[in-house]
C-alpha cells in the first residue's frame, strides 16, 4: 500500500510541470495586450516624444509638467464632480426604478424594463447628437419647453464654463441609469420571498422596508455598481468628446479627452503617456481603497 501511494506521488510530480502549460495562453494574452502596452507607455513617458519620431530624455519632466499644469487640476475636479454625481444618482434612481417595475408592473414588466434599458444600448453618437439639440440655446426642446411655462433663458448649457460638465453629467445619468436598474432587478431576484413577507408581517413598509431589508440585502449590487461607476468615470471619453470636446476652455475636460488632445492633436506623446500613467496610478489607488473598505468580492449577493 505505501508503495502504491509513493508511486502515485511520483506520477503527480512528473505530471505537475505540464499543468502550468494551460495558463500559458492566458499569460501570453496578458503580456501582449496588457503588460507590454503599460510598459511601453511608462517608458515613453520618460521621453519628450513627438509624432515625427524626434525624442530626447526627459526623466520625470513630463510628470512635473502634468502636476504643474492648471488644466490637469481642472480635469481632476471634473472627474470628481462626475463620480460624485453620476454614481449615487444612478444607483438611487436605478434602485427606485427596479423596485417600481418589479412591484407595480405585471403584464407590462418586460416593456418597462426594455424602455428604461434602451439608452444603455443606444449608440453614443446618437445620444450626443440628440442631447446637443435638446440643449441648443434657441431652438432646443429644453428651452422651448421652459418658455412655454414662463421660464425664459437663452443660456448655451454646453457653451458655458459653469454648466457644460454638469449638462453632460445629466446625459450620462440618463444613459446609464437603466443599467443600474437591471442590476438591482437581478439583485431583487436573489432576495428570499420569505424574508420580504416576514418583514411586511412585522410592519415594515416603504422607507423602513428599503432601509432595513432591501439595502442590506442588495449590498453586493451596491458594491458592484460603485466599482463599475469608478471604472466608468476614469474611462469617460466619447460622450464628452462628441458634445463639447472638453470645452469651453477645458471646462468639461476629462482624462480621456485631455490625453487624446495631447497625444494625437498636439503630438506631445511623452506628456500624454505621463498623463496615462497618472490615471493608471489613480485607478490603482481607487481600487485598493475599494478593496480595503468594501471588500474584494463583488456580486449580486451581499
Amino acid at each position: 500500500m505505501p508503495s502504491r501511494a509513493l508511486a502515485a506521488r511520483r506520477h503527480a510530480r512528473r505530471q505537475r510541470p505540464f499543468h502550468h502549460l494551460f495558463v500559458l495562453p492566458a499569460l501570453a494574452i496578458f503580456a501582449l495586450f496588457v503588460a507590454y502596452p503599460i510598459g511601453w507607455v511608462a517608458y515613453t513617458s520618460l521621453f519628450a516624444v513627438s509624432l515625427h519620431g524626434v525624442s530626447h530624455w526627459a526623466g520625470l519632466g513630463n510628470y512635473r509638467s502634468v502636476l504643474d499644469n492648471p488644466t490637469f487640476w481642472i480635469v481632476v475636479r471634473n472627474m470628481f464632480y462626475w463620480a460624485l454625481i453620476t454614481i449615487p444618482v444612478q444607483m438611487v434612481i436605478g434602485g427606485l426604478l427596479a423596485w417600481a417595475v418589479e412591484e407595480y408592473t405585471h403584464r407590462s414588466r418586460a416593456l418597462f424594463r426594455t424602455l428604461f434599458f434602451v439608452p444603455v444600448i443606444t449608440s453614443v453618437v446618437v445620444i450626443a447628437i440628440v442631447w446637443s439639440n435638446i440643449y441648443a440655446p434657441y431652438y432646443g426642446i429644453l428651452q422651448q419647453g421652459l418658455s412655454e411655462i414662463g421660464i425664459h433663458f437663452q443660456t448655451a448649457l454646453l457653451g458655458s464654463a459653469g454648466t457644460a460638465i454638469f449638462a453632460i453629467i445629466i446625459v450620462n445619468v440618463w444613459e446609464w441609469t437603466g443599467f443600474s436598474m437591471l442590476m438591482y432587478i437581478a439583485g431583487l431576484k436573489t432576495i428570499p420571498v420569505q424574508l420580504l413577507e416576514a418583514a411586511r408581517m412585522d410592519g415594515a413598509s416603504g422607507i423602513n422596508l428599503a432601509r432595513f431589508v432591501l439595502v442590506p440585502a442588495l449590498s453586493g449590487v451596491n458594491r458592484s455598481l460603485l466599482l463599475l461607476g469608478v471604472i466608468g468615470t476614469l474611462q469617460t471619453f466619447p460622450l464628452v468628446f462628441l458634445m463639447t470636446d472638453g470645452g469651453p476652455d477645458h471646462a468639461s475636460e476629462v482624462f480621456g479627452t485631455y490625453i487624446f488632445r495631447h497625444g494625437f492633436v498636439l503630438g506631445q506623446t511623452g506628456y500624454a503617456s505621463a498623463l496615462s500613467v497618472v490615471v493608471l496610478v489613480i485607478a490603482l489607488v481607487m481600487t485598493l481603497l475599494q478593496i480595503r473598505f468594501l471588500g474584494s468580492k463583488f456580486s449580486l449577493k451581499g
